[in-house]
């Protein structure tokens, strides 16, 4: 799999192969580091597809580098090249729904590209930004579009833990959800066009979905369930490499109210959205669920600077319940309130009132707090991101914590997510005594096979990457693999670009 020396010569001054330089892109944020051949650097949009070309024809195998948040090990090289899109980070256009638009001047930083725009927008009179765009390269860090939308009261409402790393094209060709997916759709719903290049280097431009409010009964977010016609949009990297994309913007909410609500099961949870969404409509922002497992964590990490709401913390469960409002003179707080007193009847205890930003830091602390309890026991940890249909998400995070809790009785389970789409994080903890390793295979079963039972999908956001590889050939519909393979082969017919991802085993045409 690794090229030869005369082969990476004709990849140009843009390919490294110096040891101490490959370092960084060998590293995934899961999993065990990997071995790169060579780098590619590429400066520009243009090079990525020569570089693309160059490869598919002289059969070198890739894998993209973007933000390396990605937690399905696709970026961990195996003696591939690894392609890096890290200097295609800055901003291009942004135009107005009546065709005026700014271009953004050479490389420089956020905050210089955020003034700029804005002080173009006040020479344009402050006009209305409804239905405006904002072009970017495709390695632009989610924070950094925000920095630059903000001052136009303006966002790009992709909500993760890893958002001041994870960028633009790695979010669109993951199509991730976030925390915001309940309201706004996934990063796919939040694109209009991404640009790029097929696996072979021929120019790409995929236009996206619009987003629409799924049924109960289906799934809303299924990353192995790639769909070929979206092109470079969802297939994670598979059939080409996006250089850059046209974002939907949002107004940022006048106002935003959120509060921490304790549950005693997560189908009594089930139960507080349907009312939510019938009081706040299309208003509910997020709805986020917390286990007392992952709350603890938080807890113990933090210490004496944890911050929460309630005075008591022996719930199973806990919502985070956003709601936004456009009318900054409408009393948003008070509804909230009314709601859930009058409501859902919960008493003034139950009740987490708390500023936005405390209650996000919990909720964004939990991988944190995780990976310092997984040391401490040393036991190693199994992480998934599974989704059901938010019609049975409560029955089914029930049915498997007491199924886990049966066959399992040795490990732990810290349980968080996007309730609002049907999205789970399940962490599953060893120990010292009973490391989760001799057990993994058949964890991944068990986990696998209830979320299945429950018409769910093993990877809700994530993607597939290597590391579910086998599980989307034995659990995907024939007719998705069969789609994904036949577009595989028109848009990469040499197998070269994240040639294990999905699984995927082509036979390199001659």
């Amino acid at each position: 799999m690794t090229p030869s020396a005369s082969v990476l010569a004709r990849l140009g001054p843009h390919c490294y192969v110096d040891p101490e330089r490959l370092k960084r892109y060998e590293i995934p944020e899961r999993g065990e580091p990997g071995r790169a051949s060579a780098l590619l650097l590429p400066q520009d949009e243009a090079e990525v597809g020569e570089l693309l070309q160059l490869c598919s024809a002289n059969a070198v195998p890739v894998v993209i580098s973007a933000g390396r948040t990605g937690l399905v090990e696709a970026q961990r090289p195996e003696g591939e090249v690894v392609l890096s899109l890290e200097r295609l980070d800055q901003p291009m256009a942004f135009t107005l729904a009546d065709g005026r638009s700014f271009t953004f001047a050479a490389r420089s930083t956020a905050d210089v590209h955020a003034a700029c725009l804005a002080a173009w927008w006040q020479g344009q009179g402050a006009p209305a930004c409804e239905g405006a765009a904002l072009t970017v390269q495709a390695g632009m860090a989610v924070d950094a579009v925000n920095q630059i939308l903000e001052p136009l009261a303006l966002m790009w409402p992709m909500e993760m833990g890893s958002s001041s790393a994870a960028t633009v094209g790695g979010c669109v060709a993951n199509a991730s959800a976030g925390a915001n997916a309940v309201c706004y759709g996934t990063a796919a719903h939040l694109a209009l066009h991404a640009y790029g290049y097929s696996a072979s280097g021929v120019p790409m431009d995929s236009a996206a979905p619009t987003w629409q409010a799924v049924a109960p009964d289906q799934l809303a977010i299924n990353s192995a369930a790639p769909q070929p016609d979206w092109g470079l949009i969802g297939t994670q990297g598979v059939l080409g490499v996006i250089t850059h994309v046209e974002l939907r913007v949002y107004p940022i909410p006048a106002q935003r109210e959120a509060v921490l609500i304790p549950v005693a099961d997560m189908p009594a949870a089930m139960r507080i959205l349907g009312a939510a969404r019938a009081e706040f409509g299309g208003n509910v922002e997020e709805f986020e669920f917390i286990s007392l497992a992952a709350l603890q964590l938080v807890r113990q990490l933090r210490g004496e600077a944890f911050r929460s709401p309630l005075a008591e913390h022996n719930a199973p469960y806990y919502l985070l319940l956003q709601v936004k409002a456009r009318d900054a003179d409408s009393d948003l707080a008070g509804r909230l309130y009314e709601f859930l007193a009058e409501g859902l009847a919960l008493p003034e205890a139950e009740i987490g009132y708390a500023p936005l930003k405390a209650l996000k830091e919990i909720r964004h602390s939990i991988t944190e707090a995780s990976n310092a309890r997984m040391r401490a026991l040393g036991g190693g940890r199994l992480s998934f991101d599974t989704a059901t249909p938010v019609a049975v998400f409560g029955d089914y995070l029930a049915e498997l914590e007491a199924d886990l809790n049966r066959a399992f009785p040795g490990v732990a389970l810290v349980a968080f997510g996007h309730a609002g789409v049907g999205g789970a994080h399940l962490h599953i903890l060893g120990s010292a005594e009973q490391p989760v390793a001799p057990q993994a295979k058949a964890l991944v079963k068990r986990v696998f096979d209830v979320t299945q039972n429950f018409g769910g999908t093993f990877s809700a956001e994530h993607g597939v990457g290597t590391k579910w590889g086998e599980e989307f050939q034995q659990r995907a519909p024939a007719a998705v693999r069969a789609a994904l393979d036949a577009a595989k082969h028109q848009h990469d017919p040499h197998g070269v670009l994240n040639p294990r991802s999905f699984g995927l085993v082509l036979a390199p045409e001659n």
